[in-house]
């Protein structure tokens, strides 16, 4: 039903709104710097927002193209993490070596676990997923002599690009905020493209899907590497931003946190998930302020959100914007 809500065909004059619409509210993100100049700690919520956005569009590229659940999508945001970490003090701190080396090695291992993993189906795949994570988050305490173990890795040296340090908030935020937006420009592509047909082909029915002619193992894999790949670069982005990496990026807790993301949002839309990362983020910092038992109220929030509006926050506010539309042409006929 979300992709449905995504996809479905409006007229010419309710398109060019939309679009519009999309347009003015990449360009208010884009200026969150200058209206938070006042407000460094707002700035950098805002920047954390973005990076969890990153992760849940890496999610939904899997979960919500394919159909394939992960329980441990954080383990690639926390190898991530520690590749670029490790890469920063020992190799070079040049985000335009850190950051591509990060996804290719990621390519390269995330094939071999996929290879694995997506001949597997339903709560196997899942659960082997999660077994995964946990096994990297092990490792970081087996290699605490290179990872910093419980202490987690400390001392990544600021960041520069092409010489230059990246320092100030405000370039770190629009630097987060354009790796974004190319990711969201690259998901809808591929949503529209033969490849992310395919994917939702197999998503709807795996089985009349191979029937058709369709490689489902390998149009699987394809999908497990991009979106892993994704969320490694969304954990080299948070690794080289912070400073450091901790164990915590690779814990269980973790993935079902980018779970929350995705189904708060909307599984499948492309757009839900990145407001469900940005609502649970800023909510999370400013409900834990005040209360320790801030999980019990956003789970609370969380359950009413799946009954009242199964397609997530987008999917409401897709249905109202429909509902206000036909309700507009109806008034015009």
């Amino acid at each position: 039903m979300s992709d449905e809500i995504a996809t479905m065909p409006m007229p010419g004059t309710d398109r060019r709104f939309t679009g519009l619409a999309l347009l003015a509210a990449a360009a208010l993100g884009a200026s969150v710097p200058l209206w938070t100049e006042n407000m460094p700690f707002v700035l950098i919520l805002a920047s954390q927002a973005v990076v969890a956005a990153i992760v849940a569009l890496s999610l939904d590229l899997l979960m919500g193209s394919t159909g394939l659940l992960s329980f441990g999508h954080a383990a690639w945001y926390g190898f991530g993490a520690y590749l670029t970490g490790i890469a920063a003090k020992m190799l070079t701190a040049d985000v335009v070596v850190l950051l591509p080396l990060t996804v290719v090695l990621t390519i390269v291992l995330s094939a071999i676990v996929g290879f694995v993993l997506v001949r597997q189906i339903g709560k196997t795949f899942a659960i082997l997923t999660l077994a995964f994570g946990q096994i990297l988050f092990a490792l970081v305490f087996v290699l605490s002599s290179i990872t910093g173990g419980e202490d987690g890795l400390q001392g990544i040296p600021i960041p520069t690009a092409f010489g230059f340090q990246i320092v100030k908030p405000a370039v770190w935020y629009w630097l987060l905020y354009g790796v974004l937006l190319v990711a969201l420009a690259g998901a809808f592509h591929i949503r529209r493209s033969p490849l992310g047909k395919a994917w939702l082909a197999i998503r709807e029915n795996t089985e009349r899907a191979r029937f058709i002619g369709l490689n489902v193992s390998l149009l699987k894999l394809l999908s497990y590497i991009v979106s892993a790949s994704l969320a490694a670069l969304a954990g080299g982005l948070f690794a080289l931003f912070n400073g450091a990496a901790s164990p915590d990026l690779l814990n269980w807790f973790e993935s079902g946190k980018v779970l929350m993301y995705v189904v708060l949002g909307g599984v499948g839309t492309i757009i839900g998930p990145v407001i469900g990362a940005a609502v649970f983020t800023v909510t999370e910092h400013y409900v834990s302020s005040i209360t320790d038992s801030w999980l019990i109220y956003f789970g609370g929030f969380f359950v009413l959100i799946v009954i009242v509006a199964p397609g997530g926050l987008f999917g409401a506010v897709s249905n109202l914007w429909q509902r206000i539309a036909a309700a507009r042409r109806g008034m015009s006929a």
